[in-house]
């Protein structure tokens, strides 16, 4: 049997062979995932930067040059978008504290624990009602910290619906705690962006 290498599915990408493409995603993306895991320590963020990657690679597949290492074009596109994800990250976090700094927002030490501890109860409330499938994908991400693969394949679901799931979840979460106060949104960012 013959082992093909990566410039001849490059040679076929650039084809529009959607196969080589798939053949190139089953071969890189379980490593390109643990690399933006490795920078960005986020299952979340390390998923939709390994799937931004390929999207890129099939938007730009025209301009890959064959004769050069694939393995090196990839992980330099994935190091420079887990860069990204960072840099956007940093100043998001920058901004809630800057917002939560102007609001003039004082209370005790106490006071804040209890409202902490008012808007986590909250939060646990909101993921129990959430629909069973949703409440499972999100426990399973979030509580025991499985990436979208290993819920999709526990559950025997595409990842694509994990994804949907999720992205449904975090706005549901996102929205309902957002509209309390600065507190809920500080837990939306502390807890479900870690």
């Amino acid at each position: 049997m013959q082992v093909i290498g990566d410039k001849e599915y490059v040679e076929c990408l650039k084809k529009d062979d959607f196969i080589a493409f798939d053949a190139l995603f089953h071969k890189y993306s379980p490593s390109l995932y643990a690399f933006a895991l490795s920078i960005a320590h986020d299952s979340f963020a390390a998923e939709e930067i390994t799937q931004l990657v390929f999207l890129k690679v099939w938007e730009k597949r025209g301009q890959i040059n064959e004769h050069l290492s694939f393995k090196s074009f990839l992980f330099s596109v994935a190091y420079h978008e887990t860069i990204s994800w960072l840099r956007k990250e940093k100043s998001e976090k920058t901004r809630i504290s800057e917002f939560v700094r102007m609001s003039g927002f004082q209370s005790s030490e106490t006071e804040q624990m209890v409202e902490f501890r008012n808007i986590e109860e909250l939060a646990n409330q909101l993921i129990e009602e959430m629909p069973e499938k949703r409440k499972e994908i999100f426990k399973l991400s979030r509580e025991q910290g499985f990436s979208n693969k290993e819920i999709a394949e526990q559950l025997g679901i595409s990842i694509k619906t994990v994804e949907n799931q999720m992205t449904s979840a975090l706005k549901y979460l996102r929205e309902k705690l957002g509209r309390h106060d600065i507190l809920g949104l500080l837990f939306y960012f502390l807890m479900f962006h870690q």
